[in-house]
């Protein structure tokens, strides 16, 4: 029986550690990558079961195919799961080039290129591809414009992805998981950052591996996306629908998540 192999980007901790596991429990051998190779080689010890642990920049493209290239010479790549991410909070006009340069690196370019070089692996196989996007693609986030924007085009890049996967007649599903705030050291790293007020202006952050299950269990379904929990998708999208109503609510919410920084 050919080993099927899953790909996991940024899983040296966080939610991608924890698709790691659960794909692992699935009964693939997981291929663990982080720009902290040290971090990944350590994780994939964890995990166990064959894991392997890489180090990868995904702002490198050749580095997605060299990655595809380790999974093909270890059986036959099933699942790659683009995670790896940054956050980047503050007024929107006030990012320096540096800034702007990597949050669109990281969240662009990775999706992107582990996306292509997923594809060009699996082939007539198939196989199935999530890319981690974010609840943010899907309403105004006031503090995080950079990173809801990448979101946002991560979201539109897989539901185009899998129109050309289909209209090729390819057998691999391409996902996309929108979940709200995360309590990941992403988050909790920003708790005294004013311009992250909105990740705590909400309810309890979800749990990394409540994500990571949603994130699977997408994969199985003809959902080309999904918004983690439900009802706040329908919630972030009543923004688009009534902006003279919703945009004042951003701004209250965003007070609410400066109070609570200040109490933090």
């Amino acid at each position: 029986m050919t080993t099927t192999i899953a790909v996991v980007t940024g899983a040296a901790r966080g939610i991608g550690l924890r698709f790691a596991h659960r794909l692992a429990d699935q009964g693939h051998r997981v291929i663990l990558t982080d720009i902290d190779g040290p971090a990944a080689e350590r994780a994939a010890a964890e995990v166990g079961r064959g894991a392997v642990g890489l180090a990868q920049d995904v702002r490198d493209l050749e580095s997605h195919r060299a990655v595809a290239d380790r999974a093909r010479e270890l059986g036959r790549l099933a699942v790659w799961v683009n995670n790896a991410g940054i956050l980047i909070a503050g007024d929107a006009w006030t990012h320096g080039d540096d800034e702007i340069g990597a949050i669109l690196d990281v969240n662009l370019r990775g999706p992107i290129g582990g996306s292509a070089a997923a594809v060009s692996a699996m082939g007539a196989r198939g196989g199935a591809i999530l890319n981690v996007a974010s609840i943010s693609a899907l309403t105004p986030v006031p503090g995080l414009a950079l990173y809801a924007a990448t979101k946002a085009a991560v979201l539109s890049y897989t539901t185009s992805l899998q129109g050309d996967l289909s209209h090729a007649g390819l057998p691999i599903r391409a996902r996309a998981l929108c979940p709200d705030v995360v309590g990941t050291a992403m988050v909790t790293d920003r708790e005294k950052d004013p311009g992250a007020a909105m990740l705590f202006s909400g309810p309890k952050p979800l749990d990394a591996d409540t994500v990571a299950a949603a994130g699977l269990k997408l994969l199985d379904s003809r959902q080309v996306f999904r918004v983690v929990p439900r009802w706040r998708g329908i919630l972030s999208r009543s923004v688009d629908v009534a902006p003279a109503v919703g945009l004042p609510t951003l701004a209250a919410m965003r007070r609410i998540g400066d109070l609570r920084q200040r109490r933090a």
